[in-house]
């Protein structure tokens, strides 16, 4: 009996790790859902706005050197048949303060100043705001983005800052029926309402927004 109950005791310890193993699994959360974004693509009188993706530290392809900064990657499309110039982008919290992008390179490798609010940006000097009517998306978008930035990754600072001012979305002037692909750096805020765009026509000011925040992904 004793040399019985020496094979047994293995096996049902055995039976009972396999048991455990196959079991019902807990999900867990992605790191950032926020990175894991369908491309959204809005549409309004002037111009067509898609969001590409929102890319983390760690992302392929990204400046992004600290945790709290992302990179929204947009496409804007002139559909008009005027020049307008793309002035900024922002986000809007949900306690209606304007959240401002980076214009340096320096900026996003250090932590972002998330209490800076956009001076003097106050919705009555805008001509036009459009909450651009969402439409649908097909087909897949190939970032122009993806390899410029693995220059950074070998330290290579001041090609870095080059390619973050080529790519960054502010005084952007596009011509009817022009493109552009580019990025805004903004701060990883826990409560984003509204991606903003300002944008500049016949001298006016003009806004186009995309509401956040976005579904993730589905597997």
């Amino acid at each position: 009996m004793l040399i019985r109950s020496c094979f047994l005791l293995p096996l049902l310890v055995l039976i009972f790790l396999m048991a455990g193993c196959a079991g019902p699994k807990v999900a867990t959360a992605p790191a950032s859902s926020q990175a894991m974004l369908d491309p959204v693509r809005v549409k309004s009188a002037d111009l067509v706005l898609t969001l590409i993706r929102i890319a983390e530290q760690g992302s392929e392809g990204t400046l992004i050197e600290d945790p709290g900064w992302r990179e929204y990657v947009i496409e804007i499309e002139n559909i008009s048949t005027n020049d307008f110039t793309v002035q900024n982008v922002k986000l809007l919290n949900t306690d209606g303060r304007y959240v401002d992008s980076a214009s340096t390179y320096q900026q996003i490798i250090a932590p972002p100043d998330v209490g800076a609010e956009v001076a003097g940006d106050v919705a009555g000097t805008v001509a036009g705001i459009a909450v651009g009517q969402i439409i649908p998306y097909g087909g897949i978008l190939f970032s122009m983005l993806s390899n410029a930035a693995s220059t950074s990754s070998v330290g290579e600072k001041a090609n870095a800052s080059r390619i973050f001012m080529s790519r960054v979305l502010k005084n952007v002037e596009l011509a009817p029926a022009g493109k552009v692909e580019g990025s805004a750096f903004l701060p990883n805020i826990t409560r984003p309402k509204t991606l903003v765009v300002d944008y500049t026509r016949e001298s006016s000011l003009y806004r186009i927004e995309i509401p956040l925040p976005l579904s993730p992904q589905q597997p």
